[in-house]
């Protein structure tokens, strides 16, 4: 039964600005073209960044049907305020940039030639030009971020239905009862002699149940058989058809519902009844040339395929609603979603009146989607002051209650907490934490024991402590690491996109995206990795390893119910994405990534990630599903020439290294039917260090002198001694004159260099603590790297730092080095972001008549007495210092 004929008025209209913010469209003397639905920041080069009016316009034509009473005029989106008229008569107005709206436009429509005329405001924060709805009070998201949104930016469509229509089909199934609670929404009442009903059609397009609605267009549908429950690994959908019948003309509305459940108890998501492990990413959902708009429905479909082939079951929307057909292709394909309220900046009464009604709305709309399970109402704090202020702790705890209310059948997260915040309500306990890997492994895994064992740290807030269920679900919601991009993938239109010239202002322009090859080139990186393109693909799989080792931490500690990887595709200058902005994988995620992102995982930890070859080192073997461990079947590992198994859940074993180079532990996880459940692998450093013979004389360091000298180090009884490399750990008066005077010295910088007032300037740059500045590369990911040609030939692997270097890895950088130097003189160094502030962790200069050679790397007494990885990296600095001298 066709009751409805619908007209679509994407494509073409005339488009303006108005720089006066004028409310008369005769004022628009001249036209552009614009393209709906997509956001003009998206389609004019000299609006990229621009607030303000807008005026759309365009013709149609219209031939009326006389068997439709009704001509209904459907925006699916527009960003922020709209006002619209056809052949000059106002029709009205809405307010909301994600959400549709639509009017009936009977008495206004002609038969034959139709003008259609739409004025837009998207506000700056500029209160004498929007006093009633400033930019930092409407819900925007992360278009603070990534520059602003504005325009028709979903589809429009005219759409002629009877006089008396269905107006919306709302369903709630109930898996237990095998029933569906149908609501049918009428446009006036139900016109005498009329009737809806309403028959559910199975997975199969079977008829399954049939119900005739009362005359407020309720009823419950009961099923036969029992049906199919949804989940991301059986899609199941059922259609539901409600039909108005009999007096007038006749209508149908059909709308898709999954039987599912959720809820969070026992330190569990469980759908269905049955525990989940979330293994989700953080989607913001922009597109390339497109931003806002999704660029077609296969688009849509190939991400999501390509987000369960890595072995995600999540996406976390991000502080965006989405067009409804991304939640469609979820139901469909078999993805959970979490997704979010648009953020604001500043809560004021105004403020809560719009998030409220914005929350309304999207569940609204998106009530029947079985893939939304969560909603969260404030992410970061972000549009709160809650560390600071009760009363927006209060007035989220009211949300929160509010929240519920309207939707009971799913999680609701009140405040998705960062570092300097936390929870007030909610029914998820996530956190946000960031740590560069290897740089910062063991401050990750800290991380990950005070969360796993819900240390009191995480609440901050004393009014809070009531209302936190200890039952709660531990969601690591955010973390992740960067990948980088070749610019050459990233062209739009045959050049490089427009927003590879924003980002100047985050973390001192280190997001910047322009000029990134030339600054590989410049830095001398080129020599040190071969080309550009091998970076890339290192860069890529460097971040592969790292999300490797924070998942297998995560896993490690069962108390953690899963996580979102941050995130599931760059955006623009943000490029910790597990696909390009592009939707092109990275390299490397598979197998690394996707070993480790699946229900069933069998964990292998290095209890050392370094040793000589024939050393034993120790692996913890570990098999985790869902619930915890794993507790059925064998867990096979082979290693070189080596092999063994051990019973699940798991162990420790001893490997013996073989090399020198890589060496691959490979692990599998068989049930006890012999199928394979789980398998991941380990990469393990096989170093041989060589020993130079050059004499050494330590300064103010006996323990240090102990170490080198038990390595086999020949020790100078005096600095003076013809030929002795001084070691220090500070650079001093006495230091600085014996270079002057032709020495050659080797500065072990540690991590109390910073504040030992003994130290002098060096002759060129300084030593610099990463912490709390952007050398942290915690966020915009540090990239560090050794050039392993010459004296560090014996160090195997990429020239980019893995987990054999965690326990050495610089907590200080040598910063200073004239650009013109870094290429010369510095062997280790780190860069963030898009290869911004280059840094020296390694580096020889010569000074006076005498040779320096210094290292931030931890190359102590402790680290050398054992670390293989020290041993190399000190031998090879003397090597430099006796090929120099």
């Amino acid at each position: 039964m066709n009751t409805r004929t619908r007209l679509s008025l994407d494509g073409a209209w005339d488009f303006q600005m108005d720089p006066n913010d004028g409310t008369d469209v005769s004022s628009i003397q001249t036209w552009r073209t614009a393209q709906t639905p997509m956001p003009w920041q998206a389609q004019f080069d000299d609006l990229r960044q621009a607030n303000g009016t807008a005026w759309y316009r365009r013709h149609f034509d219209y031939t009326p049907d006389d068997q439709h009473g009704a001509a209904i005029l459907h925006f699916g989106a527009v960003d922020y305020y709209a006002e619209v008229w056809l052949n000059g008569h106002k029709i009205g107005d809405h307010e909301g940039g994600y959400l549709p709206f639509e009017f009936d436009i009977s008495a206004a429509v002609s038969a034959g030639d139709n003008l259609l005329v739409v004025r837009v405001v998207d506000p700056s924060d500029d209160r004498s030009r929007y006093p009633d709805m400033p930019f930092s009070e409407i819900p925007h998201g992360k278009q603070s971020w990534y520059g602003p949104i504005g325009g028709i930016w979903q589809s429009v469509w005219l759409e002629q239905r009877p006089a008396v229509y269905i107006r919306q089909v709302r369903l709630t199934p109930q898996p237990a009862a095998a029933t569906v609670d149908i609501v049918a929404l009428l446009s006036g009442d139900l016109p005498s002699g009329a009737t809806l009903q309403a028959e559910v059609f199975d997975p199969n397009g079977q008829s399954v149940a049939q119900v005739t609605l009362d005359a407020a267009g309720q009823g419950k549908a009961q099923l036969n058989p029992a049906p199919a429950l949804w989940s991301p690994d059986a899609p199941n959908l059922y259609r539901v058809e409600v039909r108005l019948e009999g007096a007038g003309a006749p209508d149908q509305l059909a709308a898709t519902c999954g039987f599912r459940t959720v809820e969070a108890r026992d330190g569990r998501i469980y759908l269905n009844g049955e525990p989940v492990y979330l293994r989700g990413a953080l989607d913001q959902a922009y597109y390339p040339e497109t931003i806002y708009t999704p660029p077609s429905l296969e688009y849509l479909e190939e991400q999501a395929r390509k987000a369960k082939a890595l072995g995600l079951n999540c996406l976390r929307t991000h502080i965006k609603i989405e067009d409804p057909r991304y939640y469609e292709v979820a139901d469909r394909l078999g993805l959970l979603i979490w997704t979010e309220i648009p953020n604001w900046v500043l809560l004021t009464p105004a403020t809560d009146d719009r998030a409220q009604a914005t929350f309304r709305g999207m569940v609204e709309r998106d009530w029947n989607h079985p893939s939304i399970i969560a909603w969260t109402l404030i992410n970061e704090n972000w549009g709160t002051d809650l560390t600071r202020n009760p009363e927006h702790r209060a007035w989220l705890s009211a949300f929160y209650r509010t929240a519920k209310e309207i939707d009971p059948t799913r999680l609701i997260v009140d405040n998705s907490a960062c570092h300097g915040n936390s929870h007030v309500t909610g029914d998820i306990e996530d956190y946000h934490p960031y740590k560069a890997i290897p740089d910062h492994a063991a401050a990750w895994d800290e991380i990950m024991d005070e969360f796993a064992g819900r240390d009191s740290k995480w609440i901050w807030y004393p009014d809070a402590r009531k209302q936190r269920r200890p039952d709660l679900p531990l969601i690591i919601s955010e973390f992740g690491n960067w990948g980088l991009p070749d610019p050459d993938s990233l062209q739009e239109r045959g050049a490089e996109p427009w927003w590879f010239q924003t980002g100047h202002e985050w973390g001192e322009g280190i997001v910047h995206p322009h000029a990134m090859r030339q600054r590989f080139d410049y830095f001398g990186l080129n020599k040190v990795f071969g080309s550009f393109e091998q970076f890339i693909k290192e860069s890529q799989e460097h971040m592969a390893r790292s999300l490797h080792y924070e998942i297998s931490s995560m896993r490690l500690r069962p108390e953690i119910a899963g996580y979102v990887v941050t995130e599931f595709t760059d955006v623009h200058w943000e490029c910790n994405g597990l696909l390009t902005m592009q939707r092109e994988i990275k390299q490397g995620l598979d197998p690394i990534f996707t070993s480790i992102n699946q229900d069933n995982v069998v964990v292998a930890r290095p209890q050392q990630w370094s040793g000589r070859p024939g050393e034993h080192v120790k692996v913890e073997l570990r098999a985790f599903g869902v619930d915890g461990p794993g507790r059925d079947g064998v867990i096979e590992w082979s290693a070189g020439s080596e092999q063994g198994q051990l019973e699940a859940p798991g162990g420790l074993v001893k490997i013996m290294l073989s090399g020198p180079g890589m060496m691959t532990m490979q692990a599998r996880w068989l049930a006890p039917s012999g199928a394979q459940v789980a398998a991941n692998q380990v990469e393990l450093a096989c170093v041989t260090p060589s020993l130079t013979s050059a004499a050494l004389h330590v300064l103010d360091n006996r323990e240090l002198a102990h170490t080198l000298e038990k390595l086999g180090y020949p020790m100078a009884k005096k600095a003076s001694d013809a030929g002795a490399i001084l070691v220090t750990e500070r650079y001093t008066e006495r230091v600085q004159t014996a270079i002057q005077k032709g020495a050659s010295v080797l500065l072990l910088a540690d991590e109390e260099y910073g504040s030992d007032k003994k130290n002098v300037r060096l002759p060129a740059g300084a030593i610099v603590a990463r912490k709390e500045n952007y050398w942290q590369g915690d966020w915009a990911t540090s990239f560090s790297w050794l050039d392993k040609r010459g004296p560090f030939a014996a160090l195997p692997g990429s020239p980019l730092l893995e987990m054999e270097y965690a326990e050495i890895m610089a907590d200080a950088v040598y910063a200073g080095l004239p650009a013109w130097a870094m290429p010369i003189h510095s062997r280790a160094g780190l860069a963030l972001g898009w290869i911004h502030k280059p840094a020296s962790l390694l580096a020889t200069m010569p000074y006076g008549n005498g040779q320096l050679a210094l290292t931030t790397f931890k190359l102590s007494e402790k680290t050398l007495s054992h670390n293989v990885v020290a041993q190399a990296l000190l031998d090879g600095m003397i090597q430099l210092l006796q090929q120099q001298s």
